[in-house]
C-alpha cells in the first residue's frame, strides 16, 4: 500500500473545531501548576512550540514563563499560522508572541536557539517521528527542556469506561480490538503516524541524548453524571456530543478509519460490521444524551514527558 496523500488539514472546519474543542479544559489548573514546578519551567524563557496549531501550548502555559518570555509557533499550515497569530493579541501580555509557516523536519531556526522546546500529540501523526524529535534537540540550548505530550491512543482503546451504554457481546468487543491494532498498522503503512507513540518517546530521547528524563500522565478523568451542570460537567458534554453526533465529523473520521483498516491488512466487509455496530451505539448515546440519563466515567493514557540536553 502507497503512502497517504491526503492526511489531514487541520485548518479545515471539521478538524480545526476539534482542535479547540479537545483541548478546552484538557489539563487541570493545578495539574498545570504542578507540570511547570516538575519541568522548571521560569519567566523570560524562549520556548519554541513545534506543529503549534492554534497556539494552545502558548497560552496555557504562558502564566508560567510569558513575563518576558518569548513564544514562537510554528505549523505547516499557513490559515492555522494566521489564526493563531491573531489569537495571540489577547493572552501573549508581558511578552512576545510569534508564529511562522515551518517543516517538524526543517525548523526555521539556528542551533542552540531555545530555552524550551515542546510540542503536543505532533509525533503520533508523522512518519519519522524521531527526525522530527533530533529538530528539535537542535534548536535546543544546552541545558535547555524538551516537553512532549503524546497520547498512547491504542492503549487507551483497551480501557473499558464504566457507562450506561449496553454491554457489547465479546465477540463484538473482539472486533472492535481487532480494527483498532489493524487500523493503527494501516496508519504506519500509509506513513500517517503511530497511534501508540506516546510511551516510546522517553526511550527515544534516551537514545538521542538526553538526559534527565521524566513522564507524567494527565490525571484529568473523563466524567459525565447527570444533570451535567458544573463548568466540568458541561464541558464534557460538549466535548462527547461534538465528538459523537456531529455526523459530517464521524464520517469523516470513519472513513479515514476504514482506510487505515484495510490499508493494515483488515477486509472492508469487517469494518462494514463494525461501523454497523457503531451506528448502533451512537443512537443509543444520542437518547441517553437528550433524556440526560447517560453516563460515564473513565480515563485514557496522555502523557508528559521531559528531557534536557546536555550542558556543554
Amino acid at each position: 500500500m502507497g503512502k497517504s496523500t491526503t492526511k489531514p488539514d487541520w485548518s479545515e472546519p471539521c478538524w480545526k473545531e476539534m482542535l479547540v474543542y479537545q483541548r478546552k479544559m484538557l489539563w487541570l489548573d493545578d495539574t498545570l501548576d504542578r507540570l511547570a514546578a516538575w519541568m522548571g519551567i521560569s519567566h523570560g524563557m524562549t520556548a519554541v512550540d513545534v506543529g503549534c496549531g492554534l497556539g494552545y501550548l502558548g497560552y496555557t502555559y504562558w502564566p508560567y514563563f510569558g513575563k518576558g518570555g518569548r513564544y514562537i509557533g510554528i505549523d505547516s499550515s499557513p490559515d492555522l499560522v494566521n489564526d493563531a497569530a491573531a489569537a495571540a493579541e489577547e493572552w501573549a501580555e508581558g511578552g512576545t508572541a510569534e508564529f511562522f509557516t515551518g517543516d517538524a523536519y526543517d525548523l526555521p531556526l539556528p542551533d542552540n536557539f531555545a530555552d524550551w522546546v515542546m510540542c503536543q500529540v505532533l509525533l503520533i501523526h508523522l512518519e519519522n517521528p524521531e527526525a522530527a524529535l533530533k529538530e528539535m534537540i537542535r534548536v535546543l540550548k544546552p541545558g535547555g527542556l524538551i516537553m512532549c505530550k503524546e497520547p498512547d491512543n491504542m492503549s487507551s482503546a483497551l480501557v473499558q469506561h464504566f457507562n450506561s451504554m449496553h454491554e457489547l457481546s465479546l465477540e463484538d468487543k473482539l472486533l472492535s480490538l481487532k480494527v483498532h491494532l489493524v487500523s493503527n498498522e494501516g496508519r504506519i503503512a500509509r506513513g500517517e503516524g503511530d497511534a501508540s507513540f506516546g510511551t516510546k518517546v522517553p526511550h527515544m530521547l534516551k537514545m538521542l541524548g538526553m538526559v534527565d528524563i521524566g513522564i507524567r500522565m494527565n490525571d484529568k478523568v473523563h466524567h459525565l453524571e447527570p444533570p451535567y451542570d458544573t463548568p466540568l460537567q458541561k464541558a464534557a458534554y460538549d466535548n462527547v456530543s461534538k465528538q459523537v453526533l456531529n455526523k459530517d465529523r464521524r464520517k469523516t473520521v470513519m472513513d479515514r478509519e476504514r482506510e487505515h483498516f484495510i490499508a493494515g491488512g483488515g477486509s472492508p466487509e469487517e469494518y462494514d460490521k463494525l461501523r454497523k455496530i457503531s451506528d448502533e451505539l451512537v443512537e443509543d448515546f444520542r437518547q441517553q444524551l437528550e433524556a440526560k440519563t447517560y453516563y460515564a466515567c473513565g480515563s485514557g493514557l496522555f502523557y508528559v514527558i521531559k528531557g534536557r540536553k546536555p550542558a556543554e
